[in-house]
């Protein structure tokens, strides 16, 4: 009688921890690749946490094929960006950075990043919306 409750318990352990190692896997990332294609204009930046004037203007534009445009540099140029879980990577510009996607819908997006040891977040909306 005791084995068998002990063998019951090691079942529905052995069963619990299957159940639970399954329901992570089965946790999916979000795709931004389609989401944050178009262009996107600056709506508010926050530096450090305080609102700041010198990025009006500021626009990033996604393209298909891991391009886009930007005028985060003061000029406008066109650089290359790689998806990474929820992070765009700008690179082959004037300033490389890596941006963090906090939220996005078909009309708004926020990024944040860390330049020159500032740290920035973007309030963008979708140009057109």
């Amino acid at each position: 009688m005791k084995r068998s409750i002990q063998l019951r318990f090691a079942f529905f352990a052995f069963l619990a921890v299957t159940v639970a190692g399954s329901a992570c896997e089965t946790e999916k990332k979000e795709d931004y690749s389609e989401k944050i294609l178009g262009r996107w204009e600056i709506v508010e930046a926050k530096r450090n946490g305080d609102l700041t004037e010198s990025l009006a203007g500021l626009f990033f534009e996604f393209q298909t094929g891991g391009a886009m445009r930007t005028n985060l540099s003061a000029t406008e140029e066109t650089a290359a960006y790689e998806l990474q879980d929820n992070k765009i990577l700008q690179r082959q510009s004037q300033i490389e950075a890596d941006y963090t996607i906090e939220a996005v819908t078909d009309s708004t997006m926020t990024l944040t990043t860390t330049l020159r040891n500032y740290n920035f977040r973007f309030l963008l909306a979708k140009a057109g919306e």
